[in-house]
Parts: C-alpha cells; sequence; structure tokens
C-alpha cells in the first residue's frame, strides 16, 4: 500500500507541475562547517536581551544557536532557486522554484542531507532575479517631481525599485513630529521606522526635537501620492540625533562619531548627513582649511572607517559658497564620502553650495542635486521649500538607496567603489568636474543602464565561471566582452531562460556578445559557454 500511495502521490506532483507557479522544498543540511559564526561570539548574531535571557535561565549557546552557514545559501542560490525561509535550530532551508527539475542539481550538493517537496504556491515573494517591471506611471510625486526628474530617477521607480530592504540612517538635529505627520503613517505603519538614538540627550523626546531632520528624512521617506512621494518611500530608516542645534562646538563632531557607530552597528546600508563643521563658537577651537584634508579630524577619519565597513555614506557640502569661509566641512572632507552639492531646477549651481576641493586635491564635492527650493514636509507636516545643500544631500541618498536595492537585487557581488563608479560616470560634469558641483548632477537612468549590462570578465574571471547570469531588457541592446585570457577558448555562447529552455546562440565576434534590443523578452536569462577545439 505504502508504493501505491507513493505512486499517486509522484503522479499528482507531475500533473499538476504544467500549471502551478511554484515548488516548495525542504532542503536538509548536513553541517554548519566552516561557518563564519562562532558560539565564543554570539553577539553577532543574537541580540543582547536574547544573551541575556539565556544567562537569566542558565542556557547555553551552542551550534543550534548559530545560523544556516550563508556559504551554503549562497551555493544554493547559484543553482536558481529562492532561499525562502531557514531553520538554524534544524538547520534546513526551504527553497522555492518554477521549475521543479532544478532539484537534482540541488541534491548533488556535498553539503545537502535531502531535499522533501513540500508544496505548491502560486504566490511569488521577493527573489534574487529581478523582479518584474512594476508600472509606477500613476505615481504621482506632486510638488516632489521636479527633484527626482533632474536625476532621472523615474527609471528605478519605474523597475520596481523602491529602496525596499534598504535600511538608511539618517543622522541630524531632531526629526520633530516624524511619530505623527500624516507624510510618514506608510513608514509607520509598515515598520519601516526601524529605531531612534539620541546621543546628545538621551533622555530626550527625538520627535519632540528640532524639525530639521524631519524636512530631510521626507525628502527621501515621505509618501502622499499625488502631494508628495520621497525618493525611496519604501526604504526603512533609522533616526540618530547627534546636533545639539544651541551652541556650536567641536563635541559636536563627536557627538556624529558616537552617532555613524551606533549606525554600523545597526547594520545600515547607506547614511546621510546634512550636518557640517567649520567654525565655532569659540573661534580658537575652529577648524581650518588645512585641516580638511579627511585624516586630520577625528569625524572624518571616522566617516572614512564608516565608508570602509561597508556603509554608503552621504554628507552636505556646506552652504557657505559666499561666507568667508567657502569650503566644505567636516566630515564632508573625508574620502569614501559622497559630499553633495546644490543646483537649482535648471541644473545652475546653487549661489550658497561650498566649494571643494579638499586641501590635499581631492575632487569635493562629488556629485550634486537640487538644493534651491526643495520640496519638502516641514515639522507641522505641511508641504514646503527650502534651500541648502541639507536637502540635495537626502534627495540623491534616496535614489541611490533604490539604486543599491537593484544592484543587489542584479548583481550582489558589486562592491562600493564599483556602484559609486556607475553614478559618478553618469553625472554631466564627469569629462570636466568643477569644484562646486564636482562630477555634476547624476543620471540614474545611464547609471541603471550600466549596472544591467555589468562586464561579463568581472564575473567570469573571478569566478572562473562558463556560465554567466544576466537582465536582459527588451528595449535595450547588450554588448558584453569576452575576457582576453578566453579569447582564444571560448567559440559561441548559448543563451537559456532562468527556467532552462534554450532561447537563442550568440556569436562572439571580436571578444564581445551582441544581443540586441527587441530578441528577448525582459527577463533574467543565462549565457552557457562552448569552449572551441584547440
Amino acid at each position: 500500500m505504502r508504493k501505491i500511495y507513493f505512486f499517486i502521490f509522484s503522479f499528482l506532483v507531475i500533473f499538476t507541475s504544467a500549471s502551478a507557479a511554484g515548488y516548495y522544498f525542504y532542503v536538509q543540511l548536513t553541517d554548519k562547517n566552516n561557518s563564519p559564526y562562532s558560539i565564543s561570539n554570539p553577539e553577532t548574531f543574537l541580540s543582547q536581551r536574547a544573551i541575556e535571557r539565556r544567562e537569566f535561565y542558565k542556557i547555553q549557546i551552542d551550534s543550534t544557536d548559530l545560523p544556516v552557514n550563508p556559504n551554503y545559501i549562497s551555493e544554493l542560490a547559484d543553482k536558481g532557486v529562492f532561499i525562502h525561509s531557514t531553520t538554524k535550530w534544524l538547520n534546513g532551508v526551504t527553497v522555492l522554484m518554477k521549475d521543479s527539475t532544478i532539484i537534482s542539481s540541488v541534491r548533488s550538493l556535498p553539503f545537502v542531507k535531502f531535499a522533501q517537496f513540500t508544496g505548491i504556491t502560486n504566490e511569488h515573494p521577493a527573489s534574487h532575479a529581478p523582479p518584474k517591471k512594476i508600472n509606477h506611471t500613476d505615481f504621482n510625486y506632486g510638488v516632489a517631481e521636479t527633484q527626482i526628474n533632474l536625476m532621472n530617477g523615474k527609471v528605478l521607480h519605474q523597475n520596481g525599485y523602491l529602496g525596499k530592504n534598504i535600511h538608511i540612517a539618517v543622522i541630524d538635529a531632531g526629526f520633530g513630529g516624524v511619530n505623527s505627520i500624516p507624510a510618514f503613517e506608510l513608514m509607520r505603519n509598515e515598520n519601516r521606522l526601524i529605531g531612534t538614538k539620541d546621543i546628545v540627550n538621551p533622555n530626550s523626546d527625538i520627535f519632540s526635537e528640532h524639525g530639521h531632520g524631519t524636512a530631510v528624512l521626507s525628502a527621501m521617506a515621505a509618501e502622499i501620492n499625488g502631494t508628495f512621494v520621497g525618493t525611496a518611500p519604501k526604504a526603512s530608516y533609522l533616526l540618530i540625533r547627534t546636533e545639539a542645534v544651541i551652541g556650536e562646538y567641536p563635541c559636536e563632531p563627536d557627538f556624529w562619531i558616537s552617532g555613524i557607530e551606533y549606525a554600523d552597528s545597526m547594520g545600515v546600508d547607506i547614511a546621510t548627513t546634512s550636518l557640517g563643521y567649520t567654525v565655532f563658537d569659540d573661534s580658537s577651537m575652529n577648524y581650518t582649511y588645512s585641516q580638511m584634508d579627511g585624516n586630520t579630524i577625528r569625524a572624518s577619519i571616522a566617516a572614512t572607517m564608516a565608508y570602509e565597513k561597508g556603509i554608503l555614506l552621504f554628507n552636505s557640502a556646506g552652504n557657505d559658497g559666499t561666507k568667508p569661509w567657502k569650503y566644505i566641512g567636516v566630515p564632508a572632507d573625508a574620502e569614501g564620502v559622497i559630499t553633495v552639492g546644490a543646483v537649482t531646477k535648471d541644473s545652475v549651481p546653487s549661489s550658497f553650495s561650498s566649494f571643494g576641493p579638499t586641501s590635499d586635491n581631492r575632487i569635493k564635492p562629488e556629485l550634486a542635486a537640487m538644493g534651491t527650493h526643495s520640496a519638502i514636509i516641514n515639522a507641522s507636516g505641511a508641504t514646503a521649500s527650502s534651500n541648502g545643500t541639507s536637502f540635495s544631500t537626502p534627495i540623491l541618498a534616496g535614489i541611490t538607496a533604490c539604486f543599491l536595492q537593484a544592484a543587489k537585487t542584479i548583481y550582489p557581488t558589486h562592491t562600493l567603489d564599483e556602484l559609486k563608479d556607475y553614478i559618478f560616470k553618469s553625472a554631466h560634469l564627469y569629462s570636466n568636474p568643477s569644484t562646486r558641483l564636482g562630477y555634476g548632477i547624476p543620471d540614474f537612468s545611464i547609471a541603471y543602464d550600466s549596472l544591467i549590462k555589468s562586464d561579463l570578465a568581472k564575473l567570469s574571471v573571478e569566478n572562473n565561471k562558463m556560465t554567466h547570469k544576466l537582465l536582459i531588457n527588451k528595449n535595450s541592446s547588450i554588448t558584453l566582452k569576452i575576457p582576453e585570457s578566453y579569447q582564444n577558448i571560448l567559440k559561441k555562447a548559448n543563451l537559456y531562460s532562468i527556467s532552462g529552455q534554450l532561447c537563442g546562440n550568440l556569436e562572439i565576434v571580436n571578444r564581445t556578445i551582441t544581443i540586441p534590443s527587441g530578441d528577448f523578452q525582459t527577463g533574467i536569462y543565462i549565457l552557457k559557454f562552448e569552449k572551441s577545439d584547440q
């Protein structure tokens, strides 16, 4: 009888596979060997509250507490499955796939003990492949439309990248009304306000402090369709207060250091700061232009460290362009930081925008966005316009969060340096940077196009593979260059859909493969190379 039931079950799976959207499998892993996690460092995978609870009940932390080995997860994903969920206690992974035959390659992995079919679904959770293009043509940005159009930022939103799962730290002077203003209601209701921290006064109510941070946050997070939509309306936000407002002293840059370190500990992807320090109430404490080298003032050193730890950090250039001190300040001078100047809606430099370069002659600011008559939501909850690099900075930081989401989705191996390079090269002054705007206003339509056509050489050489995953947009042609070391080895490539269907044969001509626009539907494809007989 057991054999009969098994036959009927197998037949059911085969019969329904023709129309079902996806298949769940539970994958049992053999071990947690060579994991980057260690029982001796529980703070890397358990919250302090969880550790204290174990200590209170005298519960030992053991291997079941260790997360599933991320290297195993990565190898599973490389097989073309979606990692739906994991269990660290049982050391297993639930995967989802549209083509159930892929499971045979999963079962062949040395660390897989078994894979068990567990169900069928017609729902589509977010996957490692780029989501289908989402039509947001009815997304009415209201008064914020001009500032996003200036950077061609809509292209990211229209392709489904709204900053989802990107965590942004906003370091400022206070966030008056953010807990009640209607423009932030979706952020609050969707639990995307992930935390607050007041470095200046831990006992204060950060939502009753200065409203400058509120306006800064609104440029990214506010969402009232038809009235105001920010540049990263689905990102998550960590609000940190480091600016005392009353008085200006060097302790505040030190507060900022504590703030960025806290942001790092919370795992943010991006941090944006509309603060800068040059002169103080006590003139004997003033910084000098010679100190604007990124390596002298503590806060600037910390800013570079934040970037080295994987945070994409934005800082306003400053509003001193017409003042005796006309240069950028701290930590805008730091290496690794993207310092942002301001322009008008007509791309003219804003008169107040501070100048570069750094004292050691590095290009600063690097980029610019709309900072004259920028659309914001003020601390009263009303739409308004305001001037300053305080606002050009979050406008740019928000749309970059969407770009980062796209990059993580399409090619997760990209470094922050590479991502910055895409954005810098898209800017209108890239070939002739200026002391006021640096490389200029980025064009995210160009940056996104460059991202989806990323050079074949990088993935092939680094991973030493004869296959390459890529995103094809039917409205754009793609030209990929074969690494020179492979030019006498590879003769042609076969293009397959993500489900394994052969879609076309592509010839290699002069070390390049060209995929004309319109030949294939938009989606993820796999190039599999054939070796020559030589």
